[in-house]
């Protein structure tokens, strides 16, 4: 249990978060109303089935799950309303700014036009901004599995929707067996769109997926990224070169990432000078919220306050904003956590 000192401080300071999917934020209740409105079939029919399908034994069966859900979203009007739940959730948190990604190559599968599915993202973030004040931009994290050859529509699109607030391009999917290298000619592409560069890597794979990444696809930005606490060598490039690692603690445990919290490496990454950030990835899939995340590297992995809020400055100089807006969140955020401590006396 954390203090209640403690307790108030992370549920009231500041947050920013980078490594968020849109699919994976869905609730129960909103699934299945999606699933009767556009008469998809999911494997359960009730909000317990559906939580009971929340349980996975590796990563590969997380990624069914996920895609198998996601069939109930078909239309723009289904993105516009889980962005605009997504963005309450998210302001409900005292989170300010947060970057979330779309999956893109499973609606284009099925036909679906990626620009209605941004546009509708987009109206349901403006929509939660015009009420809360919360910002968030967009990124595409394309299906590695799918191959590169894909990837140039997708791209296009992207960089066609930027003034819809899309800002970054990544690859997630199934890292085995699909290494970064073949993607590198799409990722050069992306970065002369003007498009924030990041990559899911060393989650399941060890640390070749991770230099593949940074070598090869220029990303600033990894997602997960705990296997790179195997190679030395690794660290000390990424402490380097401050190519940070967007870390979900959680997520790591429940997909067989990590084993338990004594095993996490989240901890001695930070303590080898990697710039990390936390993230909550998929909050309805691992039953967490950003919140949570604070909560429990706090009580389980023992970080004082002082180094929690040095991952939040590493989020704001690490987000795919222009300089002067990344200089005024962090400086917004200094700004709340020096009130915020003041008052409660941590």
């Amino acid at each position: 249990m954390l203090n209640p000192q403690i307790e108030q401080f992370i549920t009231r300071m500041p947050k920013v978060e980078l490594h968020l999917h849109l699919e994976g934020t869905i609730t129960p209740r909103t699934l299945l109303a999606l699933a009767q409105r556009n008469h998809v079939s999911l494997p359960a029919n009730d909000e317990a089935g559906i939580a009971a399908l929340f349980r996975y034994r590796d990563f590969g069966e997380f990624l069914s799950v996920f895609m198998a859900l996601a069939q109930a979203i078909v239309s723009g009007d289904d993105f516009a309303q889980l962005a605009y739940e997504l963005g309450l959730d998210l302001a409900r948190q005292q989170v300010r700014y947060a970057e979330v990604m779309i999956s893109p190559m499973q609606y284009r599968k099925r036909g679906m036009d990626l620009r209605e599915v941004i546009e509708g993202t987009q109206a349901g973030f403006a929509q939660a901004s015009r009420e809360t004040g919360v910002r968030v931009g967009i990124a595409l994290d394309y299906g590695r599995q799918y191959g590169p050859e894909d990837a140039w529509d997708v791209l296009e699109v992207a960089s066609a929707c930027r003034h819809l607030g899309v800002v970054g391009w990544s690859i997630g999917g199934n890292e085995i067996g699909h290494p970064p290298e073949p993607f590198a000619p799409v990722f050069a592409a992306a970065r002369v769109a003007g498009l924030g560069l990041m990559a899911h890597a060393g989650e399941v794979v060890g640390p070749p997926s991770v230099w593949g990444a940074i070598e090869h696809l220029g990303t600033t930005r990894i997602g997960h990224g705990i296997r790179s606490i195997d190679d030395p060598a690794l660290i000390a490039t990424l402490r380097e070169r401050q190519v940070v690692l967007d870390v979900c603690p959680s997520s790591n445990l429940l997909t067989g990432a990590a084993s338990d919290w004594a095993s996490h490496p989240l901890r001695q990454l930070l303590d080898a000078g990697v710039p990390v950030t936390i993230n909550s990835d998929d909050p309805t899939f691992f039953a967490t919220t950003l919140t949570d995340e604070y909560r429990r590297v706090v009580q389980h992995l023992g970080l004082s306050i002082d180094a929690l809020c040095a991952t939040l400055q590493t989020a704001a100089n690490a987000a795919f904003l222009p300089p002067e807006a990344r200089h005024a969140l962090g400086q917004q955020l200094t700004d709340e956590i020096a009130l915020l401590r003041a008052e409660l006396g941590v």
